[in-house]
């Protein structure tokens, strides 16, 4: 599982001080785009400006369980729960100091840039997306 920390800015939050949930989703992608390269190998830039490939969500599900308030520490953790030819599902859990904030469950696609048509996923990627599922 992979683990990262953000802090909850004020940009992130409505004039009350407590977390816009379109931000939530933010920080989510944030946290899906560094668990990229620790999974895969490469960051966004690399898929995107050297491989021509992109890994848009197409899926997406969300619950918001406590809400989350300027200052917090935000903890992500993100699991790979299913590798198919072309897709991937994540699941990721937030948390604030233990306590659980929201979970998003989304599902991802691999793409050719050029067409914006699914792709099977590389050799290279397919086998470390393989081992961080089991």
């Amino acid at each position: 599982m992979f683990r990262v920390s953000y802090p909850l800015r004020f940009a992130h939050c409505d004039p009350a001080g407590i977390a816009f949930y379109p931000r939530c989703l933010e920080l989510c992608d944030a946290a899906v785009e560094d668990w990229t390269p620790a999974v895969l190998g490469d960051d966004r830039q690399a898929m995107h400006m050297g491989r021509g490939l992109g890994l848009p969500t197409v899926s997406l599900a969300s619950t918001f369980t406590a809400p989350s308030k300027l200052g917090d520490r935000l903890d992500f953790a993100v699991q790979l729960t299913r590798v198919g030819n072309s897709s991937i599902d994540l699941e990721i859990e937030v948390t604030c100091e233990g306590a659980p904030r929201f979970s998003v469950r989304l599902t991802q696609v691999l793409i050719a840039l050029a067409g914006g048509k699914s792709q099977p996923w590389p050799p290279e990627y397919r086998q470390r997306l393989e081992t961080e599922c089991q």
